[in-house]
């Protein structure tokens, strides 16, 4: 073990092992003694720090949810016009999901709840899905300049929300299944301009109809 992992101490080292492997492999996959493994600890410091195989996800949950707020937090002036700020939110989004600085991902972990739910964090994801939910759905409505029928409404998030966490599934999968090139963090700004002009492009229509 390095001096600098013997500083972060076994807690640390434990939940940045456990939000990488959880990331990768998700919940169910994703047993304690590889993770004590890959922290250099052993199976009863999960129990000592964490008390469980569950309530350790929960804690990596919400540490790789704070690692993301804090390097991109949603930073929207009301100043400016709402396409300017659907693109801020739509950049920040991606920035954390393609972010190469975190010991795991958040949307990562959410995009496998999404496909798997684990009953361990439903609770957590579920309430920053809705978080996300009201700001698209707001940023949705100033654009638009008037309320929409829910269901119109509801279409529109979902469609907005797909594209960007797409990007949050495992990159050996799309390049395994699509044939492209790796997509990385200084894509972000690209696909965040893209998203953003086939997204409002498809609003505007449906608010003319």
């Amino acid at each position: 073990m390095t001096v600098k992992r013997k500083k972060k101490g076994t807690r640390q080292r434990l939940l940045e092992s456990a939000a990488i492997i959880f990331s990768e492999k998700g919940y169910a996959n994703t047993s304690v003694a590889e993770i004590c493994d890959h922290a250099e600890a052993n199976i009863a410091s999960v129990n000592y720090h964490f008390r469980s195989k569950e309530a350790l996800y929960l804690a990596v949950l919400k540490f790789t949810g704070e690692q993301a707020e804090a390097l991109y937090p949603f930073k929207l002036d009301f100043r400016d016009r709402p396409e300017k700020r659907f693109y801020d939110f739509v950049l920040a989004l991606l920035r954390r999901i393609l972010s190469e600085e975190t010991a795991g991902n958040f949307y990562g972990l959410v995009a496998k709840e999404m496909v798997e739910p684990s009953g361990a964090g439903c609770a957590l994801v579920a309430g920053e899905i809705l978080r996300h939910q009201g700001l698209v759905k707001a940023l949705i409505r100033d654009v638009c300049g008037r309320e929409l029928n829910e269901n119109l409404l509801f279409r529109l998030l979902f469609s907005v929300m797909s594209q960007c966490l797409f990007l949050s599934y495992n990159e050996k999968g799309r390049r395994y299944h699509l044939q492209k090139n790796p997509i990385r963090f200084v894509d972000a700004e690209r696909f965040a301009r893209h998203i953003t002009d086939f997204s409002l492009a498809g609003i505007n229509f449906c608010c003319r109809k």
